[in-house]
């Protein structure tokens, strides 16, 4: 099974747009979105003070996001629980439902995904680099999101602690697969959509590989 896995589009439809136009030509079975495909724009220290409105000042109301998606696999990020917390069932609009009421995992055999926000507490492995390092999981790898950088992590073998010192960075370049190996461990930051270059994963199940891209845009 090919899946194309992506993540952190907050609310930019243009990166998105043009992410899945690159999807569609590399054979993938499905698109896995990883979450915050919306973009709160109540902070989180201010959600207990907010007074809810109107719906358009917690989030942008652009539909074609969510259309964009159809026929996606999607898991819940931290954006949708904020603003479920923050919008009134009633007041939620339909075209949003798909990905402020998805689950906040999906897992296959192989591999388990989520948003990364509900993980363990993070470590700040490296200056700038955040890594859901005791997170527990089932499969091979972990893909998430959450933290936006493209990053691959091989975690040390069973029976060993998860000292960072233990754990391989596997270098990440772009359009070349990457093998995970039958008897470890792996975490996947996908890397966001959002953002100058968007990014995206493709994981092959069968051949158990993960393969890393970005759109190039010229500085």
């Amino acid at each position: 099974m090919r899946y194309a896995v992506v993540t952190d589009i907050h609310g930019d439809t243009a990166a998105l747009r043009a992410a899945l136009a690159h999807v569609r030509r590399q054979q993938v079975r499905q698109v896995i979105c990883l979450g915050d495909v919306l973009e709160c724009h109540v902070g989180k220290r201010d959600v207990a003070s907010h007074t809810f409105s109107r719906v358009d000042e917690v989030f942008d109301q652009d539909p074609e996001l969510v259309e964009l998606l159809e026929g996606a696999r999607v898991v819940r990020g931290n954006q949708e629980e904020r603003i479920s917390a923050l919008v009134p069932a009633p007041a939620r609009p339909a075209w949003a439902s798909p990905v402020l009421d998805a689950p906040l995992s999906f897992h296959t055999e192989f591999a388990t995904y989520c948003h990364g926000h509900t993980l363990p507490p993070w470590q700040e492995v490296e200056p700038g680099l955040w890594c859901p390092l005791d997170a527990d999981f089932t499969g091979r790898a972990l893909f998430h999101g959450h933290h936006h950088r493209s990053a691959l992590h091989r975690l040390p073998e069973a029976g060993r602690g998860r000292a960072w010192a233990d754990v391989e960075s596997v270098p990440v370049r772009f359009g070349e697969a990457v093998h995970l190996a039958p008897d470890r461990q792996y975490l996947v930051n996908v890397g966001p959509v959002r953002g100058p270059n968007p990014s995206w994963a493709v994981v092959d199940e069968a051949a158990a590989t993960v393969t890393y891209y970005r759109i190039e845009v010229p500085g």
